[in-house]
């Protein structure tokens, strides 16, 4: 059963992919490329890591049409605000709440996802861990890698990072001719903590469950 939430990611798919990086990028070959991609990838997970907690603004976007939305880490607990979806979520259960249908679906969190909407917490590790990175090119402080998945039933990505900070910029997820993309257009620490779903600030709201 498909919650809102991935209904409003699957009217993303299939659409036209951001390009973030102008020109033609050079794609090194050989041992360079290997040892550099595993060492971009290394830099993502210790620069996300030495974050903590940590919030970040996200454009899903197709030619003219953008959804704009936000979402927050701080250990097992997520959140996430896109369009008219709220998704609190922690170790165990994900809450989607609809807002103009006044709607809660409670479903089992997968933190065994490499889908950044729907593992905001593990997202990042699931790639580093669970996928082989080749480098495509650098150029401008920005490197393009492709990862193929080592696990079943994963998408393969296009990986946009910043080489200075090891921030990604940019998520493109490829599975069965479909594509997703995700800009990333900040990443800054919490600056608060991040609050459990309460049922009792949703008075009124139907629950669905589907765990």
């Amino acid at each position: 059963m498909m919650g809102d939430f991935d209904r409003i990611k699957k009217a993303c798919v299939g659409l036209l992919t951001l390009c973030l990086v102008v020109g033609v990028m050079c794609a090194p070959i050989g041992a360079f490329g290997v040892d550099r991609a595993a060492a971009l990838m290394a830099k993502m997970r210790a620069s996300m890591q030495a974050l903590g907690g940590y919030e970040a603004a996200f454009v899903v976007a197709a030619g003219d049409e953008q959804l704009l939305g936000r979402f927050a880490v701080e250990g097992e607990r997520y959140r996430i605000d896109m369009a008219d979806m709220e998704v609190v979520g922690a170790a165990a259960e994900r809450y989607e709440i609809n807002k103009q249908r006044r709607e809660i679906t409670i479903m089992q969190h997968d933190d065994s996802s490499a889908d950044l909407l729907a593992n905001p917490s593990h997202a990042f590790e699931q790639v580093v861990t669970h996928y082989q990175p080749e480098l495509l090119g650098e150029q401008q402080g920005k490197a393009e890698l492709a990862l193929r998945a080592t696990k079943e039933q994963q998408p393969s990505i296009r990986l946009t990072l910043d080489t200075h900070t090891g921030y990604p910029s940019s998520i493109v997820y490829l599975m069965e001719g479909l594509e997703l993309t995700i800009e990333i257009l900040s990443i800054t620490p919490l600056t608060r903590p991040l609050i459990p779903f309460d049922r009792e600030s949703y008075s009124g709201y139907e629950l669905i469950d589907f765990r």
